[in-house]
């Protein structure tokens, strides 16, 4: 129980930060204590780091060239910002395999949690 409100509590610290940058909306980082407690919670601190890196790494790249980008961005209206739908979109996948890592542990779903991030990154 120590280690998931560890998680949470981390997952809190790293919403609040986002949201003040500007990289989730109130819906996203709401979505994203979910997702980022049931990961970091449940998985432990490896599937909490990889979590992370795909979060800074995926919101840095949706930065990186944000002029150019900047038509497409008129076309489908999300820009930078997440919101709940792309929160769950982009990770409710992988924090339903922490929770099924948790209930049934198996080396599998470290690795379906790993390709369901890469997937999102790509």
């Amino acid at each position: 129980m120590t280690d998931f409100l560890i998680g949470v509590l981390v997952t809190l610290l790293i919403v609040a930060l986002a949201l003040r940058q500007g990289y989730l909306a109130r819906s996203g980082g709401l979505a994203a204590l979910f997702v980022g407690s049931a990961i970091f919670g449940l998985g432990g601190w490896r599937w909490g780091v990889l979590l992370g890196l795909f979060f800074f790494s995926s919101s840095l790249l949706s930065r990186y060239k944000a002029r150019e980008k900047q038509l497409a961005a008129e076309k489908f209206s999300k820009g930078h910002t997440r919101d709940w739908g792309q929160v769950l979109a982009n990770g409710g996948l992988a924090a339903l395999y922490a929770v099924a890592g948790a209930i049934w542990p198996a080396p599998l779903w470290a690795l379906l949690f790993t390709g369901a991030l890469a997937a999102v990154n790509a």
